[in-house]
């Protein structure tokens, strides 16, 4: 194998792993500039079955779709491809240059407290992301994460998943052992059983591992960094109650170590649940390591004996230290008063902003900043005031001051980050709602902030996480369980949003926009009905919403019920005159009752609305076909195309107007591609058949004809499968 190129791409470097159903190889990627490096996994295909290998290659290609979802997170190595060559399958993914953990973990020194909780928070948090997957690791142990070189974070690695996906094949081992990520990793080929065994609970042993499994397992890698023992020292330690005496061995702080006695109870029940709830906690202790040494004093003996002077000099000397005194006396005097009055100042701003005033109370700021530029009370006071005023930049400005005179202003760091947001700095308001959270972590409404910050930065899944912190430390903030609902769906867990926004419902049943947003969650779910009746309180509530009753008229065209779609999208354009997707709903509705022209009218619209809408010239090209203009159709549907080349059911559709037309060499191209597109449409597969009976290409035409049947059948539409039967049997 070495110098083989895979896939015409991947030229394997070396040898790394191999077990008995599974290589591991170095790899360099010939397609990218500079040759980078890859890993490359072989699994060999069993031959004693016939039925073993195509399992194979479904759950090898599940795995590799669980791989591909977890390597979004920065930690986790990203799955690059998988393809099968030779008899074999492969799977390809980034390469991490670093060290294991186990290189660290060196018996006899263990690690101070700090270096500890830094470990812990760091894994925890891609446990968070892991578990939010719906997945568990399974195999956390200290040579699977990787410091990596390039930044010297911790990257997880080796994910046991393959029990997961189907217990019944859970002996193809796809996942058993993944590949390793590092050039100077360690990998001991016979450790010792009683090491494997040190991280696996009690639950996971027997077959039954929860997502705290993973938080034991973490647990005991943190038992071995605060006394400095090694796997085997540690494990012997373990009693007939599965428990492991530690605490007298430990160097840490008792607060740390009741951390970890939870986080390895042997009762899963009595561990904790999340990781986010370990991260909570290892947070509250969180302490900063930095201490500033005393200033040294040296008095050498120089110093120590009086200089002789004459007795003139003595009395000049006397002379001007009098009258330093004296003015150091009148300066002390001024200043006594300059802060009772800077002080007086900044009262009389407040009372101002109060009554309105605004303009005279940053007045009044300004001129106590100008006797006190220290106090950072009266810049966070100015800065709230400039914010109210719309002047979001200068309010910014003195937040900044404040902040630089106290750095743990939290509340300035916290309207910073808001100000921050306004102004578009999505990414400084990430980084102020972080510092509030570092100098408060039970401070839940910086969690929902940081979560808008995120959300607005389309990166869903930290937006998720701190939503979540928001919830656990206020369970009945409607507004982050529908916010997170929105970040879920955002992020393609449809069933998870509508969960969210279920429960905001129960805490605050009166937000229509709640009612709304889970209305969609159900219409994407299919769940019509269910989507038109959260619409309907949406509206009942909130009666001048055109999107609900848009929206409404999709679940009613889905419902088969036209008339009320299209009184429902009347009323969307009478709310809302420029909502194309009203007309384009309404156009569907005309073409359901047949109403063709007043289809095309509203479909027209929509494309005067807006130009590059590809539905609405797929849409008004059935319309016209109906009516009867059928080369205007073709123009449609050709718009659409061109406007979305991945439409399946344009190229379809354009296709039965070139075989009414008897152009059959383009028609079964416009088949073929919509097939391409989507070879699951049995409507295709049935027109290309009846374009093929006319071309004389009978075998084809059977093929297709039988193929629609299969489809037909699969998808519960009986008329269209007694048509494809019916065309088998004919003997033309």
């Amino acid at each position: 194998m070495i110098g083989q190129l895979l896939d015409r791409r991947y030229r394997i470097i070396k040898v790394t792993d191999s077990s008995e159903v599974e290589k591991t190889y170095l790899a360099a990627d010939t397609h990218r500039p500079g040759y980078p490096q890859c890993t490359v996994r072989e699994m060999r295909l069993p031959g004693t079955s016939s039925q073993t290998p195509e399992l194979v290659k479904v759950i090898f290609q599940r795995n590799a779709e669980i791989i591909e979802s977890l390597g979004k997170h920065d930690k986790i190595p990203e799955l690059l491809a998988y393809f099968e060559e030779n008899q074999s399958l492969y799977l390809i993914e980034e390469f991490i240059a670093g060290s294991p953990l186990s290189q660290e973990l060196i018996p006899g020194e263990p690690w101070p407290e700090d270096k500890v909780i830094a470990l812990l928070s760091e894994i925890l948090e891609i446990l968070v992301f892991i578990h939010y997957k719906g997945f568990i690791h399974r195999r956390i142990q200290p040579d699977r994460a990787i410091r990596r070189e390039s930044d010297g974070f911790f990257v997880l690695v080796d994910f046991s998943l393959d029990k997961e996906i189907n217990p019944e094949v859970a002996n193809c081992h796809l996942l058993a052992q993944t590949s390793p990520n590092s050039v100077k990793r360690y990998e001991a080929k016979k450790q010792d059983l009683a090491g494997q065994e040190l991280y696996v609970p009690i639950e996971q042993s027997t077959g039954n591992p929860r997502y705290n499994s993973d938080i034991y397992a973490l647990g005991t890698i943190a038992q071995l960094a605060v006394t400095g023992l090694s796997p085997n020292e540690l494990s012997a330690l373990k009693n007939n109650k599965s428990e492991i005496p530690w605490r007298n061995r430990a160097t840490c702080s008792p607060a740390l170590a009741d951390i970890i006695d939870l986080m390895v109870r042997p009762d899963c029940e009595e561990r904790y649940q999340e990781a986010a709830e370990v991260l909570a906690d290892l947070k509250q202790i969180a302490v900063k390591w930095e201490v500033e040494p005393p200033p040294a004093t040296i008095i050498t003996d120089a110093m120590s004996k009086p200089p002789r002077h004459r007795q003139t000099r003595l009395l000049l000397m006397a002379a001007t230290a009098s009258a330093l005194i004296l003015t150091a006396l009148i300066i002390y005097l001024w200043q006594s008063q300059t802060p009772a009055r800077a002080k007086e100042l900044l009262a009389r701003g407040v009372a101002k902003a109060q009554q309105g005033d605004k303009t005279g109370a940053i007045a009044d700021y300004t001129s106590a900043i100008a006797m006190n530029p220290s106090d950072a009370e009266t810049y966070y006071k100015r800065a709230n005031t400039r914010y109210d005023m719309g002047a979001t930049e200068q309010a910014i400005q003195d937040y900044t001051q404040a902040i630089k005179v106290n750095p743990s202003h939290t509340k300035a760091i916290y309207n910073r980050g808001l100000a921050r947001r306004d102004t578009g700095d999505k990414p400084g308001a990430v980084e102020d709602f972080t510092q509030v959270v570092r100098l408060n972590p039970s401070d839940g409404e910086a969690y929902y902030q940081r979560g808008l910050a995120y959300y607005d930065l389309a990166d869903y899944r930290t937006a998720i996480s701190d939503y979540t912190q928001a919830i656990r430390l206020n369970p009945n903030d409607a507004t982050a369980y529908s916010n997170r609902g929105l970040a879920r769906s955002a992020s393609g867990d449809k069933t998870g949003a509508m969960a969210d926004f279920t429960q905001a419902i129960q805490i605050s049943p009166k937000q229509a926009s709640v009612y709304y947003s889970r209305g969609r969650s159900r219409f994407n779910l299919a769940d019509y009905q269910g989507a038109m009746e959260d619409y309907s309180k949406a509206i009942e509530l909130e009666p001048k919403q055109a999107d609900a009753y848009t929206n409404r008229c999709s679940a009613y065209l889905n419902l088969a019920t036209y008339d009320k779609a299209i009184e429902d999208c009347t009323q969307a354009i009478n709310l809302d005159p420029k909502d194309e997707a009203a007309y384009n709903n309404r156009c569907i509705a005309f073409l359901n009752l047949k109403q063709f022209q007043k289809a095309a009218e509203d479909c027209s619209l929509a494309i005067g609305l807006n130009g590059n809408n590809p539905k609405a010239y797929s849409n008004r090209g059935l319309a016209r076909s109906a009516s009867g203009d059928k080369l205007g159709a073709v123009e449609d549907f050709t718009r659409a195309i061109g406007l979305n080349p991945s439409d399946a059911v344009a190229y379809s559709n354009r296709g039965s107007l070139y075989s009414e037309q008897k152009n059959y060499p383009l028609a079964v191209e416009d088949f073929a591609q919509s097939l391409r597109l989507n070879p699951n449409n049995a409507t295709a597969f049935y027109s290309r058949g009846l374009v093929r009976r006319q071309l004389k290409d009978r075998a084809g035409a059977i093929e297709d004809f039988q193929k629609a049947a299969t489809l037909f059948l699969e998808q519960g539409r009986a008329d269209g499968f007694q048509n494809a039967q019916a065309q088998i049997n004919d003997p033309k």
